[in-house]
């Protein structure tokens, strides 16, 4: 090749590097960016969609277990009896010189102390106890009575049962025996003393230490039979006189 070709060539390389130097240069020009037509490779240049995110609960019912019988509590509720009923007792008081009995309402538990306060209360206030009288006052009969041995034996005051008169002193007695007996079971007598010395109770049949309720037949109303016998036992206050037509 001749020298002229040679130089020829290498002016003709030299020219194309520098026309790729140039393509491959950062570019100059006016720092500001244009929007792209067209669709962009994936969607980048689409427009922003807002995301709907759903939240999904799920209620789970559960069946009802059994009470496990080794946990229960059992709650009692107690059971309040309703109280027993009133004891009806009679006491004797005195109506135109015989026992005459009222009835009285005491707690069912009643004792001897009970039947002695309500003699020394005297008649009840009503229209029957207007007619009724008692020489049973307080402070006659001293302590509690005791029962022993089917007796009942009553301590009674020494100025107390001086201060009755003499004819009603044998009533006061005879109303505390038959109250005490008739009221009383298990028992058949009753015994007075005073200051610890017996007292002679005069009875239908005489004094004696110990007297019963039939010892006081007379002062109950008992009408006499022929053959001195005690007939049927009569109320004073409702006796009813038939008169003869």
């Amino acid at each position: 090749m001749r020298p002229s070709t040679r130089t020829l060539l290498a002016a003709l390389a030299t020219q194309a590097l520098a026309v790729v130097a140039v393509s491959c240069g950062v570019p100059t020009g006016d720092a500001t960016f244009q929007d792209i037509d067209g669709d962009v490779l994936g969607g980048l240049n689409d427009p922003t969609t807002p995301t709907t995110t759903t939240t999904t609960t799920t209620t789970t019912t559960l069946a009802p277990q059994a009470p496990d019988p080794a946990l229960e509590t059992t709650t009692t509720v107690p059971v309040t009896d309703p109280p027993p009923p009133a004891a009806m007792v009679t006491v004797y008081f005195i109506s135109r010189g015989l026992l005459s009995p009222a009835t009285s309402e005491v707690d069912p538990s009643y004792g001897l102390n009970e039947l002695v306060v309500l003699l020394e209360d005297g008649p009840p206030d009503d229209s029957v106890g207007e007619r009724l009288q008692s020489f049973v006052e307080p402070g006659l009969i001293v302590g509690t009575p005791t029962s022993e041995s089917g007796i009942i034996q009553v301590e009674l005051d020494g100025e107390e049962f001086n201060a009755i008169a003499l004819r009603n002193q044998r009533e006061a007695l005879a109303q505390i025996v038959v109250t005490l007996l008739q009221n009383t079971p298990a028992v058949g007598q009753v015994s007075f003393t005073i200051d610890d010395q017996i007292v002679l109770i005069p009875t239908d049949s005489g004094s004696q230490e110990a007297a019963s309720v039939d010892d006081f037949n007379r002062l109950l109303g008992a009408p006499r039979l022929p053959n001195g016998i005690p007939g049927e036992l009569v109320d004073p206050v409702n006796v009813t006189t038939s008169i003869p037509e």
